[in-house]
């Protein structure tokens, strides 16, 4: 009985206007959406693949000594572009996309009577302080903000979107409109369960909107992948099958959200009124509500406050080992006290600096953390999340990127390390010209840095948002049976 009801159902749907318009949109902003995104995707590569050569070539002088290497390191950082970014462009062209590596060589001079030395600063990853950690980028978006003064059309908007709008489009008047024309109490007289009732209203429009989408994903994954500028691998194509599975689900939660007001309201048009209210509240003014409370209700400190600690720790490192030097380090093996002083301060110096970065930057993301927390309310934001995670784009990747880079850091001084203490004649004193070794480096064994994008890592951020569009599902699942159950038919 219930294929009678879903074939009804579904052949009502797919001659509506209604039905040939949305899967008229749908395909067109599919195709809209991949022609852009492949000519985004080859301008970041092309641009990614200049800095990593330029960096390179900066990098192999500087190992005509290892004590260069030190000071200079391998530059910036630079994060590689996700070819998924067609699902979810998640703000990436507001997100900075490198970690700025210190090259500048500052000085710190110290004096003592008549002479003085210049402990100049080694390499270390640096987060501008002057402007905003988490959003450089080519230009400064306005108001702190990571979101684009144009939308952006990508399988994150037509999901949260469209296809919420569509889940209500082709269920408000599911049972009202039957009670309207006196079908459902001829439909229930006969051997049929309300429960079977609800799962034919359920399939048939979920396949009204599936067919559509998902045919307008294949289009637009087949210009994409004929384009040859994208290149997908296995993993991706599982990305590609959990973002489906996603939008799936979120339609799921609309198509009930629709079947539930409409069995407790007995006129289609005050169904179709309160579910638009629902929808532009849910969808529309939620995420943008609630994320501008949640950056103003985590403090962080400002620029200012920060450049403050930031000289006030460092000069207080200064006077405690300055006032241990007694003289200018010297080149000697074993390494002189002063010399070893001297490396030992210009090493806390630099693990200093990165401890106040990090923490500013920890400060910012607890901001950024807070917003996403209240905005999770709509299942808007957090299908948005979800497609951000999955397609290795937006915070959940950049917050990955900035921990590979830490993780790059510590592989890139040990290797400093080892190779000073291969060198017999070196003092062993790591960070001062008198203390390091002056031999050249095999390029090649250098560690360089390769960012990566780990599925693992993804799908870990994205848990948490599964799990509660996952909740949503069942509790609008649960509320829809229990409410029909409980309808009077007039």
């Amino acid at each position: 009985m219930i294929f009678h009801i879903v074939k009804r159902e579904l052949y009502d749907h797919l001659s509506s206007l209604r039905f040939a318009l949305t899967a008229l949109l749908i395909l067109v902003l599919m195709i809209v959406n991949a022609v852009t995104s492949v000519g985004e995707y080859k301008e970041r590569m092309n641009r990614y693949g200049r800095r990593v050569r330029a960096s390179y070539n900066r990098l192999e002088p500087r190992c005509d000594s290892l004590y260069q290497l030190v000071l200079k390191g391998p530059g910036s950082l630079y994060k590689k572009p996700s070819p998924l970014a067609f699902c979810a462009d998640g703000g990436e062209q507001l997100l900075f996309a490198e970690v700025h590596g210190s090259t500048d060589g500052r000085t710190r001079l110290w004096n003592d009577t008549d002479v003085s030395y210049e402990f100049t600063e080694i390499w270390r990853l640096a987060y501008p302080p002057h402007l905003d950690i988490m959003f450089i980028a080519e230009q400064i978006p306005k108001e702190r903000s990571i979101m684009p003064d144009y939308i952006k059309i990508d399988w994150g908007f037509v999901t949260a979107v469209l296809l919420s709008f569509m889940g209500i489009l082709f269920t408000f008047d599911s049972i009202s409109g039957e009670q309207e024309r006196g079908t459902l109490r001829l439909m229930l007289s006969n051997s049929i369960s309300r429960n079977t009732v609800i799962c034919g209203k359920f399939l048939a429009a979920f396949l009204t909107i599936a067919i559509p989408f998902l045919a307008g994903a294949i289009v637009s994954l087949s210009i994409i992948y004929l384009s040859e500028a994208v290149q997908l691998e296995s993993s991706h194509w599982m990305r590609l099958g959990a973002i489906l599975c996603v939008a799936l689900i979120y339609t799921s939660i609309f198509i009930f959200l629709g079947i539930l007001i409409s069995s407790r309201v007995k006129e289609s048009a005050v169904s179709l009124a309160i579910l638009l209210l629902i929808w532009t509240v849910w969808v529309v003014l939620m995420p943008n509500a609630l994320g501008s409370l949640g950056t103003r209700l985590e403090p962080r400190p400002t620029a200012k406050e920060f450049m403050t600690e930031a000289r006030d720790s460092r000069e207080d490192l200064q006077t405690r080992y300055f006032a241990r030097i007694k003289e200018p380090p010297r080149r000697e093996t074993p390494a002189t006290i002063a010399t070893a002083l001297g490396a030992e301060y210009i090493n806390k110096d630099a693990a200093l600096r990165d401890r106040l970065h990090a923490s500013y930057l920890s400060a910012e993301l607890r901001q950024v953390q807070t917003a996403r927390s209240l905005t999770r309310i709509s299942p808007a934001a957090i299908v948005q999340y979800a497609f951000e995670a999955l397609a290795g784009t937006g915070l959940p990747r950049h917050l990955d990127f900035i921990s590979q880079t830490r993780q790059y850091t510590k592989q890139f001084r040990q290797f400093l390390i080892d190779t000073d203490r291969a060198d017999a004649e070196s003092p062993h004193a790591v960070g001062i010209p008198e203390g390091t070794s002056q031999k050249p480096v095999n390029f090649d064994a250098v560690p360089k840095f390769e960012d990566r994008h780990r599925f693992s890592a993804d799908f870990n951020a994205a848990i948490t948002d599964l799990l509660l569009l996952t909740l949503f599902l069942l509790v609008l699942f649960v509320s829809t049976f229990l409410s029909f159950l409980h309808t009077e038919i007039g």
